[in-house]
């Protein structure tokens, strides 16, 4: 497989340190969710804003409801701001499609009353999957879903055999911040032709090869018969 491409839950000691926190309200946010795809180098923006001018402020990144894990650093300009790319965290388990986790930002200029700065966004694996993942024969019907995409536009799956396309179907609109979409249907929705199958899901009804773009693949067998 391969990708071509490109409501808080905060922990209950951050609530009690934003309590306490002054009331110049300092923020830090990120996307609304973040495509994931295993191997590449897309970074995750961070942009904050409200802490002391001059600081040193950690960032953090956890899975909600678990403890904060460092994640990055940066210094606070001039006007208390800042803004950074860090590495994207890691689902747990890893098996996971759609996770939320806790963004954390902590100035401590002032150990006595620290400046902390809490929000939350979601992370989801990019790309298309199928329920089950391993049908038994084409006309089995699975529920593929589609993640990651630009929310508001359609969804496609391009089913392609010996480098022509054999059929092109929608999945529907994308939705949410993450641009997911389900559609139930045969595994192979076309005529059978044996041998290496290959799906592009992108958000264009006639090119196949538009991005942002999910690859994948399958093999049907006469045995399967």
């Amino acid at each position: 497989m391969s990708a071509v491409r490109r409501a808080l839950a905060v922990l209950p000691v951050v609530a009690i340190a934003v309590a306490a926190a002054p009331a110049q309200a300092a923020t830090i946010a990120t996307v609304p969710c973040f495509p994931y795809v295993q191997g590449d180098d897309t970074k995750l923006p961070i942009l904050a804003t409200g802490f002391t001018p001059g600081s040193f402020v950690r960032v953090y990144m956890s899975p909600a409801n678990t403890p904060p894990q460092p994640a990055s650093s940066s210094t606070a300009d001039a006007a208390g701001s800042f803004a950074l790319q860090a590495f994207p965290p890691s689902f747990k388990p890893f098996s996971r499609n759609l996770q939320t986790f806790n963004l954390i930002g902590e100035d401590r200029t002032n150990p006595a009353a620290p400046i902390i700065a809490a929000s939350t966004f979601q992370m989801t694996r990019f790309g298309l999957t199928s329920s089950p993942s391993s049908p038994k024969r084409p006309g089995q019907k699975v529920k593929y879903t589609a993640r990651g995409f630009t929310a508001g536009k359609p969804v496609y799956v391009h089913f392609r055999f010996g480098g022509k396309t054999r059929r092109t179907v929608s999945l529907g609109i994308a939705k949410g911040p993450c641009g997911i979409v389900s559609k139930s249907m045969k595994a192979l929705p076309t005529k059978v032709r044996y041998g290496t199958w290959r799906t592009f899901t992108n958000q264009s009804r006639t090119s196949a090869t538009a991005t942002p773009l999910w690859r994948d693949g399958f093999t049907i067998f006469k045995r399967f018969f």
